[in-house]
This record gives structure tokens, sequence and C-alpha cells, in this order.
């Protein structure tokens, strides 16, 4: 086989225009609820291949797992961004933790006079945000073997069920676009 490249030529368009994906100002700008929702999707269309067999389970769960924590990542970012353009908060900080970013997004929550964020789906959410939280915390159990210090990840952990996972993060992704939804309702109508 003859290989061939010209450098800088990854990212660009191809000979066949319905495979290329719009970004950028060509397509967006996107925010991070569009990013999210990328990722969730990505988690799910990665489980429906192995649920068909199609590639190694055992492998596979990584980039699906790592799939739905940065989506979660990215919704809550969104959510609390969405927050701040309707009561002015400042909530939003920079992190990558999880936890920092659901408590932002819970506290204005809780705060909320609209009725949108019932406490039992919010106890919900919560909880599977904290099993996220308890295996990878820093985004990093699903992306590296090992951490920094070599230590392996996963240890103690046996196995993963890739059903038991996406139903969570079904349940999970329903109440992120309902929130979603219902907050760029609530920002619009703040802009009128």
């Amino acid at each position: 086989m003859s290989y061939k490249y010209e450098p800088n030529s990854l990212f660009r368009a191809g000979p066949r225009p319905t495979l290329n994906a719009c970004v950028g100002t060509n397509g967006g700008p996107y925010d991070f609820g569009a990013y999210g929702e990328g990722f969730f999707e990505g988690g799910f269309h990665i489980i429906n291949a192995i649920k068909r067999g199609e590639w190694t389970i055992d492998i596979l769960i990584y980039p699906a797992a790592f799939s739905f924590r940065h989506g979660i990542e990215l919704y809550l970012k969104h959510m609390v961004h969405l927050f701040d353009d309707v009561a002015k908060s400042g909530a939003y900080t920079k992190t990558h933790t999880l936890q920092d970013n659901w408590s932002a997004f819970e506290r204005q929550a809780l705060a909320s006079k609209d009725g949108v964020f019932d406490p039992l789906e919010l106890s919900i959410a919560k909880d599977i945000i904290d099993d996220f939280c308890n295996i990878d915390p820093t985004g990093q159990v699903f992306r590296y073997p090992e951490d920094i210090k070599g230590n392996q990840h996963l240890i103690g952990l046996g196995v993963i069920n890739v059903e038991v996972l996406e139903d969570g993060m079904r349940v999970l992704h329903d109440l992120f676009e309902n929130w979603r939804l219902a907050l760029e309702v609530m920002r619009n109508a703040s802009r009128t």
C-alpha cells in the first residue's frame, strides 16, 4: 500500500460535500449545549455499536464513558451560562470539575422560582453525576489507562455494563434537555 499525505490538509473540505461538517463561523457559533449534545450522541452511538457487536466492548467503553462525562460537563456549563444570562448572577467560573459545575447549576436551579426544577429530578441528576465523580472526578480516568504518577485507573471496579450506563445517561440527557430548553425560554423572555 502506498501512503501519501499533504501537511496541513487533514481538516479541510473533501470530495463528498455531504460529508463536510460545518464548523467555526461557517456552522455556528455553537455553544456548550451543542457540544454537550454531540458528546452525548457520540456516547450513545458508541454503545449502539457495542450492542451490535461491531467492535470490542472492553475498549469502546472508554470513549463511550468519556463522551458522556464530557457531555455532562458541557451541559452543566451551558446551563450555568444560561442562568447567568437570565439572572445576571455571574456564577459561571471556568473549571473542568463536575462537582463545581454541578454545584453552580444546582444552586441556581434551587433558587429559581420558575417551577421548572423539580427537587426529585435534581436529586436524580445529582446521584448520576456523583456516580461519575466517584469514578472520574477530573475527566482523566476514561481518557488514560493510568494517572500522571503511573497509578492504574479503575482498580477495584471489575465491570461496567453498557446498558446500565446507557439507561442512566438517557435519564440524565432527558433532564438536561428539558432544563436547557426551559432556560433558553427564560433567557429569551428576559431579553424582551
